[in-house]
């Protein structure tokens, strides 16, 4: 009897042992694969899309740069007949900066910024440099008014006279505004060229003019870049 119990206890220790194998020996089931998250692509540039309608943004072209300081427009503004006067229309600095580059280039000329129009007489060739300064007005004991009226009557006496006027415009975009362009535009309609720092024609104002009255313009850079221009137009 006893025997028979052992026989059965030993029989269930190794059929338990073989289940324990038999569990350990088969494969993990597997867990199912998570699909791959798929990124959204990143949105195309703005310069990619294609807006229905739109158009490139149109600006003004600018003609100078630091390898190409000055280019001249509707023909070149060649050797200008003496002798050659220097003034101002709106008593900006400007004028001062014309006055030390034609000392530089050694012309012969006469300057007076504040000249009236009996003053030119003899003259062949005004150049004026034009642009609004409250400040330099204000030194000059002049208001805007008094300038506009001496600078009319000034322009009238080289039409009258046959004296070639140069406008200089050359301040730059600084020299633009209200009172600026009011001056400017005076000088304008009496030149027969134009000098000036490109900077100041982004609305395309002064090139436009030159085109409409076939008169050559001459743009430049920088101030400095006047130098070579002012240079031909004083047969240096």
């Amino acid at each position: 009897m006893k025997k028979n119990k052992l026989i059965s206890v030993l029989l269930l220790v190794i059929m338990t042992f073989s289940i324990v194998l038999t569990g350990c020996s088969s494969e993990p089931t597997e867990a199912p694969a998570t699909p791959p998250v798929e990124t959204p692509s990143e949105p195309e540039s703005s310069s990619e899309i294609e807006t229905p309608g739109a158009e490139e943004p149109s600006g003004e072209v600018h003609h100078t740069s630091k390898e190409t300081p000055y280019v001249t427009l509707n023909g070149e503004i060649s050797k200008l007949e003496s002798p050659y006067y220097l003034t101002s229309v709106g008593q900006s600095a400007d004028v001062s900066m014309l006055d030390a580059l034609l000392k530089k280039v050694e012309a012969e000329y006469t300057y007076d910024a504040v000249a009236k129009a009996d003053d030119l007489s003899g003259a062949k060739t005004v150049i004026i440099a034009t642009g609004a300064s409250s400040k330099g007005l204000g030194a000059a004991g002049i208001s805007a008014d008094d300038e506009k009226a001496r600078s009319s009557e000034l322009l009238e006496y080289c039409k009258e006279n046959d004296i070639t006027v140069i406008m200089a415009h050359i301040g730059g975009v600084s020299r633009r505004g209200q009172l600026s362009d009011e001056f400017t535009d005076m000088v304008l309609e009496y030149s027969s060229g134009i000098i000036m720092v490109e900077d100041g024609n982004d609305d395309g104002k002064f090139t436009d003019f030159a085109s409409e009255k076939n008169i050559p313009i001459t743009l430049v850079n920088t101030i400095a870049d006047c130098i070579e221009p002012i240079k031909t137009m004083v047969g240096k």
